[in-house]
């Protein structure tokens, strides 16, 4: 199973987030060997924003740590490739111009237009 599965599945409550409850049980889950004591010290590492609950950014920009000078780097590269009115900012219009929707089986059969293919891949 991948991360983001795993982290689903430990979510008890579908909230999108993992409480105290949820991360110390799926700490004992996967059998990793920490007291609640050290549990507890954990999850407060990987709550970053001390909001009581471990959202998935969270837990993956813990998991992964900071971003390398290369990685840094391409996503910038990246982002400005996309940016092309070069506001800083990422809007729909800088999307439409790199995201084509034409071939998509569901715009092929006159089922959706290109518009709803594109704002699918933003929500």
């Amino acid at each position: 199973f991948g991360l983001q599965r795993q982290f689903k599945i430990v979510d008890d409550d579908r909230s999108r987030d993992l409480n105290l409850y949820e991360f110390k049980k799926a700490v004992k889950d996967y059998r990793l060997k920490f007291s609640d004591e050290q549990s507890a010290g954990l999850f407060k590492i990987f709550d970053r924003d001390a909001s009581g609950a471990i959202d998935y950014d969270e837990f993956l920009r813990t998991i992964r740590g900071p971003m390398n000078k290369f990685r840094v780097n391409l996503a910038l590269r990246a982002f400005n490739s996309l940016d092309k009115d070069q506001s800083g900012c990422l809007d729909i219009d800088d999307i439409k111009g790199v995201y084509d929707a034409s071939n998509h089986p569901a715009v092929l059969q006159g089922k959706k237009t290109e518009d709803d293919i594109l704002e699918e891949f933003l929500d």
